[in-house]
């Protein structure tokens, strides 16, 4: 398990990255934090700089995020969670709660919207890509699902992390056998009954996480405040740094 601790300060918030990503999205969020706080990222397995496994499932990944408070002697952090990482989080405040201050939900669906369950049905294994260069495979690096691509500068420093050479060129470091997208009872028991305050924030234009879908959130969590970023799509992290790390500075006083 690859993790990171950045900055010293006497807070603790926890940064957990979705589906295919890995703890470089970020890059732009990090800077934002690290002189207050503690930032702590880690690339769940199956990402990133850790190991990839036979398989993986939502209890799993769970665990490994208890063990990164765990190694890293964390004191009852506010844990963020974009994407799929909001429902690891969900599955890992309903493990330990009282290891948790608070949850931030980033574009995190706890219900697959009607795009998802197409994409869901489709999906299939996919083969190991090789590029001969890297510059090729950065040229075909993009946001899934399809919006808005930022710029060059937020993508660059995401695609370079997420390289990894191999002999006869370049490949990506995350397995291509695919993840499981934990849109399932265990996520919306544990958020049913979470027990501890959560901020739920979505992207005005974002196909994963419509009004509906925070409407219904809303209603399913307990103590909740949600947060709707104008113009932002899915990945707020990339494309609104200012605003994530806003809401976390709030949460934290």
């Amino acid at each position: 398990m690859h993790y990171a601790v950045h900055g010293t300060g006497s807070k603790d918030v926890l940064l957990i990255h979705g589906s295919s990503a890995s703890s470089a999205w970020w890059h732009a969020v990090r800077p934002l934090l690290a002189a207050d706080l503690r930032v702590i990222t880690l690339d769940l397995s199956g990402h990133g700089e850790s190991d990839h496994r036979d398989s993986y499932s939502g209890e799993l990944w769970a665990r490994e995020l208890l063990a990164v408070l765990d190694v890293t002697h964390a004191t009852a952090p506010v844990v963020v969670g974009h994407s799929l990482g909001g429902r690891v989080a969900l599955l890992a405040s309903a493990m330990q709660p009282e290891r948790f201050a608070s949850l931030i939900l980033l574009d995190s669906g706890i219900w697959p919207s009607a795009k998802a369950r197409e994409r869901l049905a489709r999906r299939t294994a996919r083969p190991v890509r090789l590029y001969p260069t890297f510059a090729e495979a950065r040229a075909r690096f993009a946001l899934l699902p399809p919006q808005p691509q930022p710029p060059a500068t937020v993508l660059d420093p995401v695609a370079e992390y997420g390289l990894r050479a191999v002999p006869g060129g370049w490949t990506w470091k995350h397995d291509t056998a695919g993840f499981p997208p934990l849109y399932d009872e265990a996520v919306e028991r544990a958020a049913a009954a979470i027990a501890m305050p959560v901020v739920y924030v979505s992207g005005e234009l974002s196909s994963v996480v419509g009004p509906d879908a925070v409407e219904r959130a809303a209603a399913l969590l307990p103590d909740v405040r949600t947060v709707m970023v104008p113009g932002a799509h899915h990945h707020l992290p990339l494309e609104a740094p200012a605003e994530c790390a806003r809401v976390i500075g709030e949460v934290l006083g």
